[in-house]
């Protein structure tokens, strides 16, 4: 009877451990990946999951020293922006990070996966690898996605989210060097 016991609490340990998520070490996800951003890119990517008014708060990398108030008054938001290389790390023990155009830090937190669903802090993305690809996409809330557009100037995990997962386009492994 006591061996039935013993049996069934691990059978149940290794059930709720196997949902709450895959080691970092063993998700294909570990390791770095870059791609290249424009404006244009993220004011798309926020046109296609409903907060465009977002983008004068989420573009500011292209445009530093602005505020999102100053960007929001210019007729073609974008105008003069470049494209910019920007990468993310994902290591084995489970830290995040976004890399700039510079090769600097700009981001850091944890992540998980489970299944096809990665959460970055708070934000859950749907992932695909295939090959040498990462797609991201941003799984957003309708809540998120209101508190976001009630104040669209000001920084939003929704916005956020987007820009992390820059939907649409592709992220391609590079060398880690010293980030994972």
């Amino acid at each position: 009877m006591r061996a039935a016991y013993v049996l069934c609490a691990v059978v149940t340990l290794l059930l709720l451990g196997a949902q709450s998520g895959v080691a970092a070490k063993s998700s294909p996800i570990v390791g770095r990946w870059q791609t290249i951003r424009t404006c244009q890119g993220l004011v798309v990517a926020l046109k296609s999951v409903g907060l465009e008014p977002l983008a004068p708060g989420v573009v500011g990398d292209y445009f530093p020293g602005k505020t999102p108030q100053q960007l929001a008054q210019k007729q073609n938001l974008c105008e003069g922006a470049k494209p910019q290389a920007h990468g993310h790390f994902f290591t084995s023990d489970g830290k995040f990070g976004s890399l700039d155009q510079h090769g600097e830090q700009v981001d850091e937190g944890t992540y998980q996966v489970t299944g096809s669903t990665l959460k970055i802090g708070e934000g859950s993305f749907r992932f695909r690898i295939q090959g040498k690809t990462l797609m991201l996409r941003p799984l957003l809330t309708p809540a998120l996605k209101q508190e976001a557009l009630a104040d669209p100037l000001n920084f939003h995990q929704a916005g956020w989210m987007v820009a992390v997962a820059y939907n649409g386009h592709p992220w391609k492994r590079v060398a880690c060097k010293t980030w994972c």
